[in-house]
């Protein structure tokens, strides 16, 4: 879409294209009175306006008023990158426990990368929601709607991290103990 916008504002010959480009922004709103809503939709299958709120709005803007937001991309093709490399290590685990290599160091090892790579996966996620919501709530004000940040928390992303750390202990302390009891005897 960016490519086919700056194609046709370079057809019109203007010349500071950042100035027409437009860019989305998603808006996370919430109605100030759940009682009565402004909005309506039509449904095509019974043909009738039914009252609506808009919760989650892609609204168009100029490229040049989003500024810095417009990195936010780049976070969230980063956090992909921690994603993916949680994966690789999961599946790293799965393989060694499939060999029959349980407690091992490498697996404790494994399993404190998956739960850093998730954690900062979910702080780069929840840096581009803020960052959205700043531009958000500077660029719009909408009758009978606040802005809400609550909508995009990714909090399965921050469970799972703090679970893969979580087992990860758990097996360094199995480890030890299995290391004190060798030992002793």
């Amino acid at each position: 879409a960016g490519m086919s916008q700056a194609e046709k504002v370079h057809e019109q010959g203007v010349t500071n294209i950042s100035a027409e480009v437009l860019s989305p922004l998603a808006l996370n709103l919430w109605p100030k009175s759940l009682a009565a809503t402004s909005d309506k939709i039509f449904n095509q299958r019974d043909q009738e306006w039914y009252p609506a709120s808009q919760i989650k709005t892609l609204v168009w803007v100029k490229s040049k008023e989003l500024g810095i937001t417009q990195l936010g991309g780049l976070l969230t093709l980063i956090s992909l990158i921690f994603i993916v490399k949680a994966i690789i290590q999961f599946y790293k685990l799965i393989n060694a426990i499939n060999h029959e290599v349980i407690f091992d160091w490498l697996n404790v090892r494994r399993l404190n990368r998956i739960g850093r790579n998730l954690l900062i996966s979910f702080v780069l996620t929840q840096a581009y929601v803020l960052m959205n919501y700043w531009a958000s709530i500077r660029l719009f004000e909408l009758e009978g709607y606040e802005h809400n940040i609550g909508c995009d928390f990714q909090s399965m992303t921050l469970i799972m991290g703090l679970i893969a750390l979580l087992v990860g202990r758990i097996f360094a302390i199995g480890l030890q103990m299995k290391e004190e009891q060798e030992l002793t005897i």
